[in-house]
């Protein structure tokens, strides 16, 4: 097959990835949205605080059960199936698997037996304690479901995204909903993630069974597990302290401050992650970027760094400007003093256009440089944030999760560049960032006042954004031909 159209087929197969996983993490963030939403205002700020420190606790220590587990899984499933080695396949999965069952009974079993303890000597509140005792349900359960989705994606399926996404989320609304709204409050909500996960778990092993036994049952080869966990201890520093990364602000605020700050900082970021997840392109580009060498891979990263940047950087300018309506009509006025920390996180959705590096050096196996960018940031997160919170409240959490994020985020930047000379135009930043301006400008000067008059001040500033950008010539016919040939056209 001559290499430009090889080049479309691939676009072709990122791009129904992409579709799979875009439309997975779509559907948990709406749903997220209507659980948050629903939750802020059934359980008040107080008991919703409660809730989010239970739940960014379990998000915390389930960093245990992976240690990078999954994604050297998808990365030496990839490779061999690459290869044709099926035998290999199979070993990658079972032995891979059998570390990570350990992993995941070990760590559930360590929270369950410390609850009371951090209940009382860690977070001061006895309230704590139950919910804990049911998270660590939820983390002996969450590990399995995403092996499962592991096994897909090194296969390049990423089906199994979309199907464990519609029946957890289906099922988490549903029970939280009906548990809260009979009388279970914090506890109910919780207990509503333990039931979705196992639902969701059945679904995958259905699936799999389905469609791809041949690669779980039959002959396995032994595997060079000396090769793999170099890999893997590299992803098990790095698994650890992106996920310490990702929810220490919330404990620190747990810890410096009543429950209820907790609250309003979860609402602000639920909203924000929903926007950066759904914009979110690595997680399927890690098995393709396992393939592509040289050129080819500079151009891949080229044209996807491109394209996330001209939706993230609109999507965190646009988002800013309308903070306040967003908090108002989504949780209420009883949560506008969450407003100052959402202006300040609507800049993490950038993250979903230059979060390719780490992939890359992933892909080529070279786990090492971004587990040594993101110790850092995570140091410095976690310094910020004791430095910061006493001083200014959550919003100095913001601005330490911000500023930790963006040390990481140029550290990689230059690692890209010196090994493989990797690096983005400043023109696909440049450009975006002037487009957006000039639509900041534009829903600055509209107040809504109905619900109406906001989808249509959004819609509005969606293509005076478009219209500057063409103008710039951040878009031009180029972009719009590859755009009809990836859809086949």
């Amino acid at each position: 097959m001559p290499p430009r159209k090889t080049h479309y087929v691939l676009a072709r197969r990122v791009a129904r990835n992409a579709l799979y996983n875009s439309s997975a993490t779509l559907i948990g963030n709406v749903s997220g949205l209507i659980i948050t939403i629903f939750l802020a205002r059934a359980l008040g700020p107080e008991n919703f605080g409660i809730y989010s420190l239970s739940i960014s606790i379990a998000f915390l220590v389930l960093a245990f059960t992976d240690l990078g587990i999954n994604q050297t899984l998808v990365r030496y499933v990839s490779d061999a199936l690459s290869k044709g080695n099926l035998p290999l396949v199979r070993g990658y999965i079972r032995e891979l698997g059998k570390l990570k069952l350990i992993l995941t009974v070990a760590t559930s079993l360590t929270i369950f037996l410390l609850s009371d303890f951090l209940a009382e000597y860690v977070f001061h509140s006895e309230a704590i304690a139950t919910p804990l005792k049911i998270v660590s349900a939820f983390v002996l359960l969450r590990p399995v479901s995403g092996f499962l989705v592991g096994i897909f994606n090194g296969l390049n399926d990423f089906r199994a995204n979309f199907v464990r996404s519609i029946t957890y989320e289906f099922f988490r609304a549903s029970s939280i909903i009906v548990l809260v709204s009979i009388g279970y409050s914090v506890i109910g909500a919780i207990i509503g993630f333990v039931i979705a996960t196992l639902v969701s778990i059945m679904a995958l092993m259905l699936l799999l069974f389905r469609q791809y036994r041949r690669y779980i049952f039959g002959l396995a080869e032994r595997i060079d597990m000396k090769r793999v966990i170099r890999f893997t201890g590299y992803l098990t520093i790095g698994s650890i302290a992106w996920t310490v990364f990702a929810y220490v602000d919330s404990v620190m605020i747990g810890m410096f401050m009543p429950a209820e700050y907790v609250g309003y900082y979860r609402a602000s970021y639920s909203i924000v992650g929903a926007v950066a997840g759904i914009l979110s392109l690595p997680a399927v580009l890690f098995p393709v970027f396992v393939q592509l060498e040289g050129r080819n891979l500079k151009n891949a990263f080229n044209r996807v760094f491109k394209y996330s940047a001209m939706l993230a950087v609109p999507a965190s300018f646009g988002l800013l400007a309308i903070s306040r309506e967003v908090i108002l009509a989504v949780y209420g006025p009883d949560y506008l003093s969450a407003l100052p920390v959402f202006w300040v996180l609507s800049f993490l959705i950038l993250r979903s256009a230059v979060g390719f590096w780490a992939v890359i050096f992933n892909a080529k196996e070279k786990p090492e440089y971004p587990v040594r960018a993101v110790l850092i940031g995570m140091v410095m997160n976690v310094v910020l944030n004791y430095l910061m919170i006493p001083a200014f409240g959550i919003v100095g959490a913001a601005l330490a999760t911000l500023a930790s994020n963006m040390a990481v985020w140029s550290i990689l930047a230059y690692l890209s560049k010196r090994e493989f000379g990797i690096f983005f135009s400043p023109s696909h930043i440049a450009k975006p960032v002037i487009a957006s301006l000039v639509m900041l400008a534009f829903l600055i000067s509209v107040t809504p006042v109905s619900i109406v008059e906001g989808v249509a001040m959004v819609v509005a500033g969606a293509a005076i954004y478009l219209a500057a950008l063409y103008m710039v010539r951040g878009i031009d016919r180029e972009d719009l031909v590859y755009f009809s040939r990836i859809l086949g056209r």
